[in-house]
C-alpha cells in the first residue's frame, strides 16, 4: 500500500466511524411505533351553532368524487356567546365508498375569520386556515354528533400569521360544533 493509501485510510477511517457507525448504532435502538408528543403553548376554543351545507350541483348524484359543498358564513363566538367573527368553510369529495361502501373522504378548508373587518373589499386582517380530511357518511352532509376531526393549522393572517398547530373540531350533541385550536410553540 502506497503512502498516499494509508493517509488516506488513517484520515477516513476515523471520518467513517464517526459519521457512519452512530447511525448505525441508533438503527438497532427501538423505535415507539407512535410519534412523540408535542407541546404546545397555546389551547382556544370557538363556537357555532348548527350547518347546513350547500352543494355546488344540488342537481347531481351527491355521492360522487369531485362534489363540492359550501358553508356559508356562519358566526363564530366564544364560550359566552359573545361574536368573534365567522366561518367559512368548504369540502370536497376526493374517495367515494372509503373506508366501507357508501363512505366517502373529504377534504376540506375552513377559513376562522375575526373581527368585523373594514368595511372594504380587503375583508378581515385576522383569519387561521384549518384544512384537512375526514371520513364522512355519504348520506350525510357532515359528520355525525358526537364526533371529531383533527385537522391541520395551515396558517393564518394577522395576530394569526405564522400559526401551526391543528384543531379539533368536534359536533356536538345539541348539533352546534366546538372548534379547539392547538398552537404549536415557536
Amino acid at each position: 500500500m502506497s503512502t498516499l493509501s494509508r493517509t488516506v485510510v488513517q484520515f477516513c477511517l476515523p471520518l467513517f466511524a464517526a459519521v457512519l457507525l452512530p447511525g448505525a448504532a441508533l438503527a438497532d435502538k427501538p423505535r415507539s411505533s407512535s410519534p412523540p408528543s408535542v407541546p404546545h403553548a397555546v389551547v382556544y376554543s370557538v363556537f357555532h351553532g348548527p350547518v347546513v351545507l350547500a352543494l355546488a350541483a344540488p342537481e347531481l348524484p351527491s355521492h360522487r368524487l369531485g362534489v363540492l359543498r359550501v358553508l356559508p358564513a356562519t358566526a363564530i363566538t366564544d364560550a359566552t356567546g359573545a361574536e368573534l367573527g365567522r366561518l367559512d368553510a368548504q369540502l370536497v369529495t376526493s374517495t367515494i365508498d372509503y373506508p366501507t361502501a357508501g363512505d366517502e373522504v373529504r377534504m376540506s378548508v375552513l377559513v376562522f375569520s375575526f373581527g368585523q373587518g373594514t368595511g372594504s373589499l380587503s375583508g378581515l386582517a385576522d383569519q387561521l386556515v384549518v384544512s384537512g380530511s375526514g371520513f364522512y357518511a355519504g348520506s350525510q352532509d357532515t359528520v355525525s354528533a358526537g364526533t371529531t376531526l383533527v385537522r391541520p393549522i395551515t396558517g393564518g393572517t394577522g395576530r394569526f400569521a405564522g400559526a401551526r398547530g391543528w384543531a379539533d373540531s368536534e359536533h356536538l350533541g345539541d348539533d352546534s360544533w366546538r372548534h379547539t385550536f392547538h398552537f404549536l410553540k415557536d
